[in-house]
C-alpha cells in the first residue's frame, strides 16, 4: 500500500478523472458512495439510529453529503449539518448540497451552542469537516465543535482523515476530532500515520475507489497483521556458525542489561552466537543471560573478532569516550560488515560524513535524531522524511522508531504501526537492536529491517495480550520472540 502527500493525491485524483473522462462531481460520489458502504458494514448503524453527518464546505464536505445521500436511498434519515459559510463552498460541494435536502448551518458559536444537546445525544456522527486540505489550525466555533464531538461518547466516523489532524504530518493543527472509524480514500496519507494520527483515526480501513496512481511512489506500509516471517527452513547439517556471529559493543556499570538484552534477542531472533564487548575491567557486572558470551573489549582480540562478526549492534548502554569503542566503531564505518547503531552509539558518530560501509542501520527514536541535527524535537515532528532523507543521502539505512516506525534507505521508505504504546519501555529499542542484528546475518539490510520492526512488533502485542501495555517490559517482549516468528 503506497504511502502519498497531499500534492501527490491530488496529482492523482487529477489524473484519474482525465484517465477516465469522468468530473468531480463523478470522483466525489464514488468516494461518498464507498464511504457509506463502509459506514454501514463496519459500524453497523441500526436504522432508528440518530446519524449526525457534519459536512465543511470543501470536498471533504462534499464526500460527506454524498455519503448521507446513499444513507437516505438505504432507509436511514441522517442529519445533516453544514459547518461554515455556505456562499464559500465549492461547486462540487453544492451540486450534492442542492440534493440532499434539508440541513443545519452552524457558522457562529451561537448557532453551535443551540445545537450541542442534539450532537451530543447523536448515535453516531460522521466527521467530513475538514479533509487534506487542512493547513491552519482549527480555531473559534469549529475548535468547540470538535470538544462537543469529542465529548459526547458518540461513535465518530470520519472521512478519509479526522478533521484537525495535519494530513502532512499528522499532527494536530489546534484541535482535532477523535475517531472510532476512519474509511482513507484512495491512498494511505502520510496524516494518516504519522506523529498523533494513530490516537485519533480509530480503526483504519483504505477504500478503493478506482484513483489511478500518475507515477511511482517509493513510499509504502506495511500491516503487522497480514505480514508473515517467512524463513528458510534450516538444514540439519549446520552448526552454530551456519547462523551468524553477532558482536555486542556496549554496556556500562549501571547499564549492563541493556547490551545483554539486546544479544540475548539476538539469540533468539536466529543467531547462531552472541558476543557482548563491554569494558569490563572498569565495570563490575551480572551476566543475565548464560548463553551470551562476554568479553573485554580490549582493543586487539576484540577487533579480531569484530572481523569474523556477521553482524554488529554498537551502542546500547554503551560508556562515552571509550578508546577501543571509537576505534572498533571506525574499522566498522570502513569495513563491509552489517552494524546496527543505536542509543548512545550515537554520540560516537558523525552523521555528516559518508563512509565506505553501505550496511550502517541507524535506528534513532525522535529525540536522538533531533540531538544529531542539533534541532528541537517539534522540528522532526513537523517533517521527519526531511531528516531521513539528510541520512539516507550519507548512505545510512534508518528506522525512525515511533507510533508508525519508518523504515529508509536511498530508494524506498516503508511505514510499520505496532499499535501498542507498552513499547515504549526501557530495553525495548535494544531489543529491536538484536531482533535486527540476527536477520543482518543472513539477508540483505532492508528486508532485515523489515523483519526486525515486524517481529519487535509482534512479539510486543503477543507481551502486551498477556502483561498489558503499562506492564509491559522489554523482557516480555524477548519472552514472545519465538511465537512471532512462528
Amino acid at each position: 500500500m503506497i504511502v502519498v502527500n497531499v500534492k501527490e493525491m491530488r496529482d492523482f485524483e487529477a489524473h484519474t478523472m482525465k484517465s477516465l473522462g469522468i468530473s468531480e462531481l463523478e470522483l466525489m460520489n464514488r468516494a461518498g458512495y464507498y464511504l457509506a458502504k463502509d459506514f454501514i458494514k463496519r459500524v453497523k448503524p441500526i436504522k432508528k439510529s440518530i446519524i449526525s453527518v457534519f459536512a465543511g464546505i470543501g470536498n471533504n464536505g462534499g464526500d460527506s453529503l454524498v455519503m448521507a445521500i446513499e444513507l437516505q436511498k438505504q432507509g436511514y434519515k441522517p442529519i445533516v449539518y453544514v459547518i461554515g459559510d455556505i456562499p464559500k463552498a465549492s461547486d462540487s460541494f453544492m451540486h450534492y448540497f442542492d440534493i440532499v435536502g434539508k440541513i443545519i448551518n452552524i457558522s457562529n458559536l451561537e448557532e453551535l451552542e443551540s445545537k450541542q444537546f442534539e450532537i451530543i445525544e447523536s448515535d453516531y456522527i460522521i466527521d467530513g469537516i475538514f479533509g487534506i486540505g487542512l493547513k491552519k489550525k482549527i480555531t473559534g466555533y469549529r475548535s468547540e465543535l470538535c470538544n462537543f464531538i469529542n465529548n459526547s461518547d458518540t461513535i465518530v466516523y470520519s472521512v478519509d482523515i479526522p478533521s484537525g489532524i495535519n494530513p502532512e504530518n499528522g499532527s494536530i493543527l489546534g484541535n482535532a476530532i477523535k475517531a472510532n472509524y476512519t474509511g482513507i480514500i484512495g491512498f494511505i496519507k502520510l496524516g494518516n500515520l504519522l506523529d498523533d494520527a494513530l490516537d485519533y483515526h480509530g480503526d483504519n480501513l483504505l477504500l478503493d475507489i478506482g484513483i489511478i496512481q500518475k507515477y511511482p511512489i517509493n513510499r509504502n506500509f506495511t500491516d503487522i497483521n497480514t505480514f508473515s516471517i517467512d524463513l528458510p527452513k534450516r538444514k540439519n547439517n549446520s552448526n552454530k556458525y551456519t547462523f551468524g556471529l553477532g558482536v555486542f559493543i556496549g554496556g556500562r556499570k549501571s547499564m549492563m542489561g541493556s547490551i545483554q538484552m539486546s544479544a540475548y534477542a539476538g539469540l533468539k531472533t536466529g543467531l547462531g552466537l552472541a558476543v557482548v564487548l563491554s569494558d569490563l575491567k572498569e565495570n563490575n557486572f551480572t551476566q543475565f543471560y548464560p548463553e551470551v558470551i562476554m568479553q573485554d573489549n580490549d582493543g586487539i582480540e576484540a577487533k579480531s573478532l569484530v572481523k569474523r562478526a556477521s553482524s554488529v549492534v554498537f551502542g546500547p548502554g554503551i560508556s562515552i569516550g571509550f578508546e577501543n569503542h571509537k576505534q572498533v566503531l571506525n574499522y566498522l564505518l570502513e569495513s563491509d560488515i552489517p552494524v546496527v547503531i543505536d542509543a548512545s552509539g550515537f554520540k560516537y558518530l558523525d552523521i555528516s560524513k559518508k563512509h565506505k560501509n553501505k550496511n550502517i542501520v541507524l535506528t534513532p527514536h525522535i529525540g536522538e535524531i533531533s540531538s544529531m541535527f542539533g534541532v528541537s524535537s517539534k522540528d522532526i515532528h513537523k517533517d521527519p522524511l526531511k531528516y531521513i532523507e539528510q541520512l539516507t543521502d550519507n548512505n545510512y539505512n534508518v528506522i525512525l522508531k515511533g507510533p508508525s516506525t519508518i523504515i529508509a534507505n536511498k530508494e524506498r521508505i516503508r511505514f510499520i504501526q505496532a499499535k501498542n504504546p507498552g513499547l515504549a519501555t526501557a530495553g525495548s529499542g535494544d531489543v529491536l537492536s538484536g531482533n535486527i542484528a540476527a536477520y543482518l546475518a543472513n539477508i540483505n539490510v532492508f528486508d532485515a529491517m523489515v523483519l526486525g520492526v515486524v517481529t519487535h512488533s509482534k512479539a510486543g502485542l503477543l507481551a502486551k495480550k498477556k502483561y498489558g501495555e503499562v506492564s509491559l517490559t522489554a523482557s516480555n517482549i524477548i519472552e514472545f520472540i519465538h511465537k512471532a516468528m512462528k
